[in-house]
């Protein structure tokens, strides 16, 4: 069983078969970090619009209650994380930092166009993670 999980949650994706994963894979004492990263397109539309970036993460932790609950409902603690950035680059900055056991994904599946098994988050992280990936179809 895996004590610190960071889970990795694009909210635009059904995220329920990769938290059924994190319930199978916690254990006592298991804190699970759900990380979401504001790409720079977003966070510039936002401000260009008037909203300040402290209301767009808001907005987004807002966006992720659902994953909260899940994990509320398995009896998982968690920690959130919200930061501005590329996902890809965050996330990888994340499993590389020493605090985390594993991480899970969810994949977007690619579009039948590009003919590819995973996304391009999944496939970077899966790559340059120094830690296990879980990727949940």
């Amino acid at each position: 069983m895996y004590k610190n999980i960071l889970l990795g949650v694009d909210t635009t994706l059904e995220n329920e078969k990769a938290l059924e994963q994190v319930s199978k894979i916690a254990g006592e004492g298991t804190v699970v970090t759900i990380f979401n990263a504001i790409n720079e397109q977003d966070a510039q539309a936002s401000i260009k619009s008037g909203v300040h970036l402290d209301k767009l993460i808001e907005k987004r932790s807002k966006g992720l209650a659902s994953t909260r609950e899940a994990l509320d409902g398995y009896g998982i603690k968690y920690d959130e994380i919200i930061v501005r950035g590329n996902a890809k680059v965050e996330l990888v900055k994340q499993a590389n930092s020493g605090k985390f056991d594993i991480i899970v994904l969810s994949n977007r599946k690619a579009s039948d166009k590009k003919k590819i098994v995973l996304g391009s988050v999944s496939h970077k992280i899966a790559k340059r993670a120094e830690i296990p990936v879980l990727i949940v179809k």
